[in-house]
């Protein structure tokens, strides 16, 4: 660690020393292990060790941007010098304001687990090995397909305003994908677990868990054409909250590239919702003290009882627009959401269903709006038809339609009870009243 910190550090030194007006390097070396699974049998196993050094200079707000794949002290003088002439030759950008200057705040905590970078890719074979038994344990010609993999980083960042930061993570994750046969129908399903920390996950389960889920889709029908309700369960539901997190990134919104655009301070979506993005929960998937630029994360409200309240920034739109930068900033410049905590509701996610009349359970998928029109023309491939309070029967080729803001305004739901993936709560929604294309 101390050695990527020197090395970002001098990259910085020797950038200004050329020119540069703002710096802004990134230093970091890693361990990826990943177990890839095909037609229920290990298809490969691969583990890397990487490095790097990435460096962002500022002349007049034009950018010069290098990468190196090398970390000693004439690869990182000579990147750094390469970027502030880049710079320097750059299309000056008036909106450019500033890098991040430094803020100290206490550091998350469980983002890194010793026993996770230590974990032999041995190990990561026997559980990708144990899924498939699992699998076959429930349905014996299921074909599985998915992977294990690990991911342990060591990064250090140095900018030109005087941040230095350092940060250990790792991450433990599994994703899988079952398909089983009867004859020619056929039933599937996706899922997946995520940690920062050992205790965080149950990677062995994950396959029989896909597994009793795929055959519920066997004997998939049509429905019928018709205006009903959705609900979304919780894979569903999350990819809707971060459909709208990330439209709320101010740099779509500032080049009018997303559908929220123009719409700051207006409801656009019923009362019942509210998501509030926070970096700081430990252990969380997407935790941080400090974003990918150096500045302070802040929780953001993004959408209060569906008004949209707040957008997320880096130090580039923070400037240009003239308000504060609330850190969700990437090392590369762009925007990213972090831990999305959606406020719950009074009724469990069983009652909710047993209050629903007439109405499409989607199990899984997005309702995909276009990111700049916020049109939604999306197919449902994990989903159940309910009828009187009851899952009857799996769906097949229905496809869910309208514009984002109509259907968002229609949520009358959110359940007490939920999913969630370390710091992201993921509960099952309620949309009234949204039109469905089936048979007939």
């Amino acid at each position: 660690m101390a050695k990527l910190l020197e090395m970002a550090s001098l990259a910085c030194e020797v950038a200004k020393s050329e020119g540069a007006e703002w710096v802004q390097v990134t230093a970091s070396e890693s361990l990826d292990i990943f177990v890839e699974l095909a037609k229920s049998s290990l298809k490969a196993a691969s583990a890397a060790a990487g490095q790097g050094l990435s460096i962002r200079a500022f002349v007049k707000g034009g950018l010069g941007s290098v990468s190196t794949e090398a970390l000693n002290e004439r690869a990182c003088r000579k990147a750094a010098k390469e970027a502030a002439q880049m710079a320097s030759a750059a299309e000056p950008d008036p909106d450019f304001v500033a890098l991040p200057s430094p803020e100290d705040a206490e550091e998350v905590e469980g983002l890194f687990d010793d026993r996770i970078a230590g974990l032999p890719s041995e190990k990561l074979v026997e559980v990708a090995g144990r899924n498939i038994e699992g699998a076959e344990s429930v349905f014996g010609e299921v074909i599985l397909s998915g992977g294990v993999g690990l991911h342990s980083a060591h990064s250090a960042l140095a900018n030109s305003a005087g941040v230095r930061r350092e940060r250990k993570s790792t991450f433990l994750g599994a994703s899988t994908f079952a398909v089983v046969k009867q004859g020619s129908d056929v039933g599937s399903f996706y899922d997946f677990d995520y940690g920062r920390r050992l205790e965080d996950v149950a990677l062995e389960e994950l396959g029989a868990k896909a597994t009793r889920q795929a055959l519920t889709f066997l004997g998939a029908r049509h429905p019928q054409t018709r205006r009903m309700a959705l609900v979304l369960g919780p894979l569903a539901s999350f990819g809707l909250l971060r459909t709208l997190a990330y439209s709320a990134s101010a740099e779509g919104i500032q080049r009018k590239r997303s559908f929220l655009t123009d719409m700051r301070g207006k409801q656009i979506v019923s009362e019942h919702l509210t998501i509030i993005d926070d970096g700081f929960i430990p252990r969380g998937l997407y935790s941080g003290t400090y974003d990918g630029e150096g500045a302070l994360r802040r929780r953001v409200k993004i959408i209060d009882k569906g008004v949209f309240a707040d957008l997320l920034h880096n130090s580039y739109t923070a400037g240009k627009a003239g308000e504060p930068n609330n850190g969700h900033g990437t090392s590369g410049g762009g925007i990213s959401a972090t831990n999305l905590r959606p406020e719950l509701g009074k009724m469990s996610a069983e009652d909710i269903i047993k209050d629903t009349e007439e109405g499409l359970y989607i199990n899984m998928g997005g309702l995909g709006p276009n990111p700049a029109s916020g049109d939604v023309s999306a197919s449902v491939d994990f989903g159940f038809k309910i009828e009187n309070g009851r899952l009857v029967f799996p769906v097949i080729n229905a496809m869910v339609g309208g514009h984002i803001f109509e259907i968002l305004k229609k949520i009358d739901a959110v359940s007490s009870d939920y999913r969630e993936e370390p710091g992201n709560i993921m509960p099952t929604i309620r949309i009234q009243d949204v039109q469905v294309v089936g048979k007939g």
